[in-house]
């Protein structure tokens, strides 16, 4: 049995250290990039408008390091915290913008459960089915993390609720190996396909009785029921 593996966008946070040798205009253009990302990270409203009216550029990420690529609206989804999130967005910034491994604010916001950061972010024109490698999207992470409420959000703002990662696995088959009733009644509600197939043709009635989990096994029959009658 193949073990798969989630991809995880959140990260423990990394120091940012500003000062040193004089400054050239390009190095002083970073310094402030790098200023307005650490004001996002710490939850300084005031100080990240200051940077914004000082147009610094709104698009500003860290350059290296384990969080070289991601971007102030990124830290703000995150974190969840909307009033910097709307500033940004109000600023100009890119909703779509991709971290190195291909990464949105969206998806940040949909692995923590940030469910009206994931709202401000698709209604600011995101795109709410975006994948990355291995097939990840916002509602496939948002799901493995057991956030019923921002599925429901991604897909009543237009995400598809029966993606599919490289393996062919589905929220539902997912949530059906962890026994994990309320995102299947969530996802059962929202439209889920009960008799989609994964790549080896398992679905996710074959999937819950294999992991032993009955409790899903009979939701899974109600919907079958509800859904043939």
């Amino acid at each position: 049995m193949i073990t798969h593996r989630i991809f995880f966008l959140a990260v423990p946070l990394l120091a940012v250290t500003l000062g040193g040798p004089a400054l050239t205009h390009h190095d002083g253009d970073h310094a402030a990039e790098e200023e307005l990302v650490d004001a996002v990270r710490n939850g300084d409203q005031g100080q990240v408008a200051t940077l914004l009216d000082q147009d610094v550029d709104v698009d500003a990420a860290l350059s290296d390091g384990e969080y070289g690529g991601k971007t102030a609206l990124m830290w703000a989804a995150e974190s969840g915290d909307l009033s910097i999130l709307e500033k940004l967005i109000e600023a100009g910034a890119d909703v779509d913008a991709r971290n190195p491994k291909g990464g949105t604010a969206l998806m940040y916001a949909a692995v923590n459960g940030r469910e009206a950061a994931a709202r401000a972010l698709i209604n600011a024109g995101a795109d709410p089915n975006h994948s990355v490698r291995h097939g990840w999207t916002p509602v496939l992470l948002a799901a493995a993390k057991s956030h019923d409420n921002t599925v429901t959000t991604l897909v009543e703002l237009g995400a598809d609720h029966d993606p599919r990662d490289v393996y062919g696995w589905t929220p539902l088959m997912r949530a059906a190996e962890r026994g994990d009733r309320e995102m299947v009644r969530t996802l059962l509600e929202l439209g889920a396909d009960v008799e989609a197939e994964d790549n080896a043709g398992n679905t996710a009635r074959t999937i819950a009785r294999r992991a032993g989990n009955r409790d899903v096994l009979e939701l899974l029959r109600r919907a079958d029921d509800e859904r043939s009658s």
